[in-house]
């Protein structure tokens, strides 16, 4: 077995998800009565965990988590925050510092997972495909913040559909639903993408500032998209290397 593989053990994951469950709860309880924000923040943060569980539950069929995976589920607990503070989001715009703080820490938690699989030897393709698929969320909620508190118009909601519509075509085009090699290019710019609209949320931060950099964050995005799928309609069995 290569060092800090996980093997079959339920209780170890119910154990690692039920954590993060009571550390979700305990955070947006707090916040929701810290705040005065509405009653419907608990509720949605938890409704948002358990489907996160459900879906890590049966991707890993329930085995333990690795050390990777648990800084994984730990900032995706924070995504799921950020999803359930969203009917507060009229309440927070007056003073988003807690949304910027979880924002941030989600996207500079991003490379912390890797670095920990890498020096563990931990690394998995199941571990691989639940950080891809948190950074998509990640980016999703980011972008609808950003739009909640009115630092960018309805359109930077596209910043964070790429990835979906991504999916969707290929569901229409085969070709398009092709796995892509590993690619430093889309890294990098899924980190900035990340970090970019974490600021957008930062406190005080003037609009005219805000849109051109959310702006300029969907361009980028667009282009990384635009170049994955022009390389697999042309080598449709080959992607970039």
């Amino acid at each position: 077995m290569v060092p800090g593989q996980p093997h079959a053990s339920h209780p170890a994951i119910l154990v690692d998800l039920l954590l993060g469950a009571i550390l979700l709860a305990g955070a947006a309880g707090g916040l929701r009565i810290g705040l005065g924000l509405p009653a419907g923040v608990l509720p949605l943060s938890l409704v948002a965990y358990a489907v996160l569980a459900l879906l890590l539950w049966r991707q890993r069929a329930g085995r333990a988590l690795t050390q990777a995976d648990r800084v994984t589920l730990g900032r995706a607990t924070l995504v799921m925050l950020l999803i359930g503070l969203l009917p507060g989001a009229e309440v927070m715009a007056a003073d988003p510092a807690p949304i910027f703080a979880f924002a941030l820490a989600a996207a500079l938690l991003d490379g912390v997972d890797g670095a920990v699989a890498r020096r563990l030897r931990c690394q998995t393709r199941a571990g691989a495909r639940f950080d891809m698929e948190v950074d998509a969320v990640l980016l999703a909620v980011l972008a609808i913040w950003v739009y909640a508190l009115d630092r960018a118009g309805l359109w930077v909601i596209l910043i964070g559909l790429w990835r979906y519509l991504f999916v969707l075509a290929g569901w229409v085009q085969p070709a398009l639903a092709r796995p892509l090699p590993a690619s430093q290019r889309r890294r990098v710019i899924c980190g900035i993408q990340a970090v970019g609209l974490a600021l957008c949320t930062a406190p005080g931060l003037p609009v005219t500032v805000a849109t051109p950099t959310a702006l300029a964050l969907l361009l980028l995005v667009s282009y990384s998209f635009i170049i994955d799928a022009v390389t697999l309609w042309r080598n449709p069995n080959q992607g970039e290397q």
